[in-house]
């Protein structure tokens, strides 16, 4: 991420998020659908979290935080097939059951090819994104139990929603949000070279790029809105500031919850 850079956005809590809380039954409504609200996890709670978009340099500026400090460190994406295995187990119990499939996203994207991710509606791909993550939240949290209460924890990943994380029993102090800008997203994607082995997979490479691009700058939006009506610390990614001096405001936010606490 050497030469990433970020400019501070102010926490606003003028937006509302565009989901109904429903502490009664302990769900919210979202899209139409009931989705369970998150279990307090004793690691969730004192953990510090680094939640945003791609491409945004989450994975290197937790990698160099948690050295840095020798903090353990979970990184989402190292566990993609692992929870897509649990996910399948799931649904296969499920189904000789009463109950229905709980993880239909997920089920649904372990056989769709690239050209059927990529080339669907761009509004379908966001809509499903969340969704995605939504339905991952249970086994993350499943995840950090066995972390280590202990020792510092520090947590990467797009699937930390700000909308879940406010339901939940994480710490609002020790989370942070980044998402590149649209330009810095598209250059920065460009120059990672396993991205043209999945466009090469689909029917038109250069409008799945697209697509995968506006997918991801809509994603970003959306979380940037919640974090904000939340009142949780972002930062957008522009190239203005270099990843020492990025990673230095990270550990003075992060520093200062400890303080804090």
């Amino acid at each position: 991420m050497a030469g990433d850079t970020t400019s501070t956005l102010p926490p606003s809590a003028a937006a509302k998020p565009n989901y109904d809380r429903d502490a009664r039954q302990n769900t919210h409504v979202k899209n139409g659908m009931e989705i369970p609200a998150p279990k307090n996890n004793a690691a969730l709670a004192q953990a510090f979290i680094l939640g945003g978009s791609p491409c945004s340099g989450k994975s290197t500026l937790a990698e160099r935080l948690a050295d840095t400090w020798g903090w353990q460190y979970y990184k989402v994406d190292d566990y993609q097939e692992d929870h897509a295995r649990r996910c399948e187990r799931q649904t296969l119990y499920s189904a000789r059951t009463l109950y229905s499939a709980r993880r239909p996203v997920m089920h649904r994207y372990a056989s769709m090819t690239w050209n059927e991710i990529w080339m669907r509606p761009v509004e379908q791909q966001v809509a499903e994104e969340f969704a995605y993550y939504r339905e991952r939240f249970e086994l993350i949290l499943e995840d950090l139990e066995s972390f280590d209460l202990d020792r510092p924890l520090l947590l990467e990943g797009c699937a930390f929603l700000p909308e879940l994380l406010a339901q939940s029993s994480a710490d609002p102090r020790r989370v942070l949000f980044l998402v590149p800008t649209q330009a810095f997203q598209r250059h920065h994607y460009r120059q990672r070279p396993w991205i043209q082995h999945i466009l090469n997979e689909c029917a038109d490479p250069e409008q799945a790029f697209e697509n995968w691009m506006l997918r991801d700058a809509l994603f970003g939006q959306e979380i940037l809105r919640q974090a904000q009506a939340e009142d949780y610390a972002t930062l957008l990614v522009d190239g203005s500031q270099t990843l020492a001096e990025i990673t230095t405001h990270v550990k003075a936010c992060f520093e200062s919850a400890c303080t804090h606490a």
